[in-house]
């Protein structure tokens, strides 16, 4: 349990300061007011709670369903962040201009799982 605890740290961590750079450098160039609506902080905590429950989730499902439980979690997490594209798509906020808030939102949404499900042969090594 330790080692699975300190690996979804590490892939918390590694996920939130990707989004946090990547939406750093993005609104460097200010095209838009999309940082009223995705703070940097915000994105990063969430991204660092949402990376932190999955593998803690992961471990169990996998602790008691083996490969058949984690194929299920991967296949969950994937439809979730392909299905979730159509929110920022969709929005729209008559005070503000948020004409580029699907260019950032979109690839913000596969950077948790594409990392998650990088790092999660290491997390279930059983050597």
């Amino acid at each position: 349990m330790k080692r699975v605890l300190i690996f979804s740290l590490i892939i918390a961590t590694l996920s939130s300061s990707v989004i946090g750079f990547f939406l750093n450098y993005f609104y460097a160039f200010e095209f838009d007011q999309t940082i009223k609506i995705l703070p940097i902080w915000k994105v990063v905590f969430v991204y660092f709670l949402l990376a932190l429950s999955f593998s803690l989730l992961a471990y169990f499902v996998e602790s008691k369903w083996n490969n058949r439980g984690l194929f299920v979690i991967n296949a969950a997490i994937s439809f979730f962040a392909v299905a979730s594209m159509g929110f920022p798509l969709k929005y729209t906020n008559t005070e503000i201009d948020t004409t580029f808030l699907p260019i950032v939102a979109i690839p913000c949404l596969f950077v948790l799982p594409l990392i998650w499900m990088s790092f999660q042969p290491i997390i279930f090594n059983k050597k």
